[in-house]
């Protein structure tokens, strides 16, 4: 090759050689260190527990031991910390890759007092002529207050289920109809007045009772949280499905009572709406036994799922948890519809 064509060609050889070293895109691909993402903490806890923060990255590596804890702007010692007052607090996790620090999102938790949430159970049936009192009283409580969980057992009707009469041979093993319970074991009488209710309502609650549920497809996923300020003995879990808005004609004896709510309305009320209906037992209907003991301010998780019918309304539906002594009375409860997540009251 004479000198007039090989100079240039080298001249051009020279060119793209130095041009791929400058830019290396031809060579390899520069990847990016992770950043973390996945800061573990739940939203509440009780005064004086423990809370453990963990952090993994996004391939699920729990790196917390590489990891420092920023709380309320100031770094932690290790990974765990506790208050004795109830506040609102801010955490997020750092983490160095090659001498760059990344941090995780930022979660806020509570410490908090759990407040009492009462269970009420109306022991009813359609062809109940008095029984409709107690549902109109149920529904006079809740323009006052959220903080009830109801279950309807219903004998006779459309609506019975087997764990209903579990119930009905355990807590009204008499037969009389209406009935009605408050926290399990006290006889809430005729006039049905909410003062005994209200007395309770608001106050504080040693226990805190959370309930996160999710559908995916027709499958009912539930994961429940219960933690107690005291050592819990000879306990047990109660959960059951609720489901509201069930069509069915309702017998009515105070059709030509002036005085009551429902004069007027027919005998049968056509197209009565029924809520609160029990329609699944997660639990023992009378209740899972606990570890016992079940310690002080330690997380205690419950996990259940339930293929849940094509004819049922997810929207319908909720989720009644309670925690019942030795003596089946209900310490505290929790409700919540599926599909959300109800926190410590």
């Amino acid at each position: 090759m004479n000198s007039f064509l090989r100079y240039p060609l080298i001249l051009l050889m020279l060119i793209v050689t130095l041009s791929c070293s400058k830019t290396e895109s031809f060579f390899y691909e520069i990847i990016e260190p992770e950043i973390v993402t996945g800061l573990s903490v739940h939203s509440s806890y009780l005064r004086n527990q423990e809370i453990t923060f963990e952090v993994f990255d996004e391939d699920g590596n729990n790196i917390t031991m590489d990891s420092n804890f920023i709380v309320d702007g100031v770094s932690i010692v290790g990974n765990q910390i506790s208050y004795p007052e109830i506040g609102t607090h801010q955490v997020y996790a750092e983490y160095s890759i090659e001498s760059t620090v990344y941090n995780s999102d930022t979660r806020t938790f509570n410490i908090v007092i759990p407040k009492t949430r009462v269970a009420l159970e109306d022991y009813t049936g359609t062809w109940c002529g008095y029984c409709p009192n107690v549902s109109h009283a149920i529904e006079e409580i809740r323009m006052i207050t959220d903080d009830i969980s109801v279950v309807a057992i219903h004998y006779g009707d459309e609506m019975t289920i087997s764990p209903g009469l579990d119930l009905i041979n355990e807590f009204n093993p008499s037969g009389e109809y209406p009935t009605a319970k408050i926290n399990r074991t006290v006889d809430w009488s005729y006039p049905y007045v909410s003062s005994p209710i209200e007395s309770l309502i608001d106050t504080d609650n040693s226990i805190g009772i959370s309930i996160d549920s999710q559908m995916d497809g027709m499958i009912l996923a539930i994961n429940l949280r219960v933690v107690s300020e005291e050592d819990l003995n000879n306990h047990k879990i109660v959960a059951y499905l609720v489901e509201d808005n069930l069509i069915y004609d309702q017998t009515n004896y105070y059709n030509y009572d002036e005085n009551s709510y429902f004069f007027g309305m027919g005998n049968p009320i056509v197209d009565f709406v029924h809520n609160d209906v029990l329609r699944h037992s997660f639990t023992n209907v009378l209740g899972d036994s606990m570890e016992n003991p079940t310690p002080a301010l330690n997380d205690t998780f419950f996990n259940y799922s339930l293929e849940i019918d094509s004819g049922y309304n997810p929207a319908n539906l909720g989720i009644v948890v309670m925690i019942v002594n030795q003596n089946n009375t209900a310490i505290n409860s929790q409700f919540s519809k599926i599909n959300s997540f109800q926190d410590f009251n």
